[in-house]
């Protein structure tokens, strides 16, 4: 997983919650620690969430933030000049309490307590970037989860897709091959399938779990 393009290496979109499930490597690469989650190790991480406490110190050379996306909480800490990588630039001021924040930070940590040292943050201004961030760490998971249909027999084939309309559903048959990465010949017959067993139903071109 190292790469030797570290500086220029995207953050990984991540949900806090997953990376209390990780750890660092034990060395380092070109000064950078990697940190291990269940599907890889990374440099920087990506976290969208909601602002719930922001706070600089007198002397203006320590600040932070913490930030709640759903699933848990991270505080991000800079010092110095790098304060100004967690500042509004249309207040000149910490973000606030309530904005929605994108932060690109390195995983750091601090009395066995991790946060995150920002890269970079933007202030989240359209709600739909929300729902699009929780897709593409849906798709994330989903491919780590899921083998290649090619290693699947029909049964267990059909198990992951009824799992995946009963946790994500609606969805057409071309939004599930994308999520899981499996042909589409493959997912539309199998789909026919369930359909045709009384499983699932179609709707508006896209197909409902009918069982909980």
């Amino acid at each position: 997983m190292y790469r030797s393009g570290i500086a220029s290496e995207p953050g990984h979109k991540v949900r806090v919650g997953e990376l209390s499930g990780g750890s660092f490597e034990e060395i380092a690469v070109n000064q950078v620690r990697y940190f291990r989650l269940p599907w890889g190790s990374v440099s920087k991480v990506r976290v969208m969430g909601i602002v719930i406490d922001s706070w600089k110190s007198d002397n203006g050379t320590f600040a932070r933030l913490e930030i709640h996306d759903g699933t848990g909480s991270i505080q991000v800490k800079a010092w110095e000049e790098d304060i100004s990588r967690i500042t509004d630039p249309y207040t000149n001021r910490l973000y606030d309490v309530g904005a929605i924040i994108d932060v690109m930070g390195r995983i750091r940590s601090w009395r066995d307590t991790i946060y995150l040292y920002p890269v970079l943050a933007s202030k989240v201004k359209n709600p739909n970037l929300i729902l699009l961030r929780e897709l593409e760490i849906l798709r994330r998971i989903l491919r780590h989860k899921s083998p290649p249909v090619s290693r699947l027999d029909n049964h267990a084939i059909d198990s992951v897709l009824i799992r995946l309309l009963k946790d994500v559903g609606p969805l057409s048959s071309d939004e599930v091959a994308d999520l899981l990465k499996w042909d589409l010949d493959e997912v539309s017959k199998r789909i026919a399938e369930l359909k045709s067993s009384g499983l699932i139903y179609e709707r508006n071109g896209k197909y409902v779990y009918i069982g909980r």
